[in-house]
């Protein structure tokens, strides 16, 4: 994967949002496919180099995320854990920045792709339920909760930075339902 930071930083992109923009491409592979993302760039003098070697880290982490088995759960949190120290150890304080975007994007997709509307719950417990019955799979309705969670409370503080171990856990979350949304589909 270091050779990927690198080449990202070649063009000046950051790794840890690019990682992101595939992963929201694994919630609905039908948005910010690699022919989606690439045309940001197109002004750019090194537009086709940039093009090649961007499509390169594309396909790699497709690649990286779909040999994550989810039906081992030690291996899969392993390879997170991976990955998250991966993104963490490079310029973590611009992801911290767009973190409320990435929550609020993932929160999003998820609710678009299985129509879900929960704005007449009133508990947590009615919420659950719901969710359970709609996406029928816990592992995603718990991370979703977490990420809502962690939205609703980054939307009612003005917080400039996240303690590690919840900035960790918030990453980890993301990673985990795109994950888990995108091999559930494969299975189907």
């Amino acid at each position: 994967m270091e050779k990927y930071i690198e080449l990202l930083k070649k063009y000046n992109l950051s790794f840890a949002k690019e990682v992101f923009y595939v992963l929201l491409n694994c919630i609905n592979n039908k948005i910010d496919t690699y022919n989606e993302l690439v045309v940001a760039f197109e002004d750019r003098d090194d537009y086709e180099e940039l093009k090649n070697d961007y499509q390169n880290f594309y396909y790699f982490m497709k690649d990286y995320f779909n040999s994550m088995d989810i039906n081992k759960d030690m291996m899969l949190h392993h390879k997170v854990i991976e990955l998250v120290d991966i993104i963490l150890d490079n310029n973590p304080e611009e992801l911290q920045a767009d973190l409320k975007m990435f929550i609020s994007n993932v929160i999003d997709m998820v609710f678009f792709k299985y129509g879900l509307n929960i704005s007449i719950y009133n508990t947590n417990e009615e919420i659950k339920n719901y969710l359970l019955e709609q996406i029928k799979d816990e592992r995603i309705v718990n991370l979703l909760i977490l990420l809502l969670l962690a939205d609703t409370s980054l939307g009612e503080k003005n917080i400039d930075s996240i303690p590690e171990e919840e900035f960790e856990n918030i990453i980890s979350s993301i990673i985990l339902i795109s994950i888990y949304i995108c091999k559930s589909e494969e299975q189907k």
